[in-house]
C-alpha cells in the first residue's frame, strides 16, 4: 500500500513538472493556473469514465479503496501523456512560434488521442472491478461453506449425543424391566413356597383329623 502511494505522487510530481517545464514563456500565476485547471480537468475525465465503467457493479467498501487508488494513479498519467504536450504548442502560439490552424489541429489530435485512452481505460475499470467483485464472491462463498460444514457438524454432534442417550435410556430401561421380572419372580416363588406350606399343613391336619376320628 504504501509503495502504491508512493508512486502515485510520483507520478503527480512528475506530470506537474513537465507541465511547468512547458511553460516557460508564461508567468508564474499563468503556469500554477494551468497546471491545476489541467489537473482538475484530468480528475474529473477520469472520474467520469470510472463512473461509467462501474455504473452496473456493486460498490462494496473494497471497491470504495479501489476507486481512490485507480483514480489517484491514472489523474497524474492521463495528465502526463497529453497536459505537456499542449503546454509545449500553446507555449510556442504565445511566442508567435505556431499558427493557431496548428495548435487547434494539435488540441484535436491530442483530445483524440485522450479519448482513445479514456476508452481503454473504462474497459480496464470494469475489469478491474469485476475481479474485485469475484474475488469478495468467492471469499463469501467459501464463508459460506465452512459455515454449512460447521452447522453440520454440530447437527451430527447433537444427532449422535441424542441416540447415545436413547441408547443410554433404552438400556436403563431394559435393566429396569429385568430387575422388575426379577422381583416379580421372587414374589411368585415366595407365593407358591407358602401356598405349599399352607397346603402341606392342611394336609397334615386333615391327615390328623382322620386318625383321631378313626381311633
Amino acid at each position: 500500500m504504501i509503495i502504491i502511494v508512493l508512486f502515485i505522487l510520483i507520478l503527480n510530481i512528475v506530470s506537474i513538472l513537465l507541465m511547468y517545464r512547458s511553460l516557460d514563456n508564461m508567468t508564474q500565476k499563468e503556469k500554477l493556473i494551468y497546471i491545476a485547471a489541467g489537473t482538475v480537468m484530468m480528475y474529473l475525465l477520469t472520474l467520469i469514465i470510472y463512473w461509467i465503467s462501474t455504473r452496473n457493479i456493486e460498490i462494496t467498501d473494497v471497491s470504495r479503496t479501489g476507486k481512490d487508488l485507480i483514480i489517484f494513479l491514472f489523474v497524474p498519467i492521463n495528465g502526463i501523456l497529453v497536459l505537456p504536450l499542449f503546454a509545449r504548442s500553446y507555449s510556442k502560439f504565445r511566442d508567435n512560434k505556431l499558427s493557431s490552424r496548428v495548435l487547434r489541429n494539435r488540441g484535436v489530435a491530442l483530445c483524440l488521442i485522450l479519448f482513445i485512452i479514456l476508452i481503454i481505460e473504462c474497459v480496464y475499470f470494469e475489469n478491474i472491478q469485476k475481479q474485485v467483485e469475484n474475488m469478495i464472491s468467492e471469499k463469501n462463498n467459501k464463508y459460506y461453506q465452512i459455515q454449512q460444514q460447521a452447522l453440520n457438524s454440530i447437527a451430527n454432534s447433537t444427532k449422535e449425543e441424542s441416540i447415545n442417550v436413547n441408547d443410554t435410556k433404552s438400556q436403563s430401561n431394559q435393566i429396569d424391566i429385568e430387575t422388575v421380572n426379577e422381583i416379580k419372580s421372587e414374589e411368585v416363588d415366595e407365593n407358591n413356597s407358602i401356598a405349599e406350606n399352607v397346603a402341606e399343613g392342611i394336609l397334615e391336619n386333615t391327615d390328623n383329623v382322620i386318625v383321631d376320628t378313626l381311633e
